[in-house]
């Protein structure tokens, strides 16, 4: 029997196993271009550190949205708006990691979106804590 938050949980997972994978190759390749000991001194490159920010982003507000959706799942149930916030979210992780990765825009760009995100995670919890009160 599948749950509705399955995709929505698996597509963000990849979506974190991707950004790790450009993370290693953006960091070996740079390593191999400068060699280690220059790294040292000057450090990694902008779109390096964004990466590397990034893929620390997708262990923040996303660990909420990971132990949110595990309850619901747990709970047996989900409503159509529970599952949409979901798909906001990630659809919102996925535009602000491309954000970060790629131009980091952080004002209004990034911010924005991650507000967004933030309000699809607090439209989930409500969601399921009326569910939850109603029972």
């Amino acid at each position: 029997m599948s749950h509705p938050l399955i995709w929505p949980m698996l597509v963000h997972m990849s979506m974190t196993i991707l950004i790790l994978f450009w993370l290693a190759y953006s960091r070996v390749s740079r390593i191999a271009k400068q060699g280690m000991a220059e790294i040292r001194k000057k450090g990694f490159p902008v779109h390096v550190t964004n990466a590397s920010d990034n893929f620390k982003n997708q262990f923040e507000v996303p660990v909420i949205f990971y132990a949110l959706s595990i309850l619901i799942i747990m709970a047996g149930t989900a409503t159509q708006t529970i599952v949409l916030a979901a798909w906001v979210f990630v659809i919102g992780r996925i535009i602000h990691a491309f954000i970060q990765l790629t131009k980091n825009i952080i004002f209004p760009w990034r911010f924005l979106i991650f507000l967004i995100t933030v309000l699809a995670l607090i439209v989930m919890l409500v969601a399921f804590g009326l569910q939850q009160a109603a029972l």
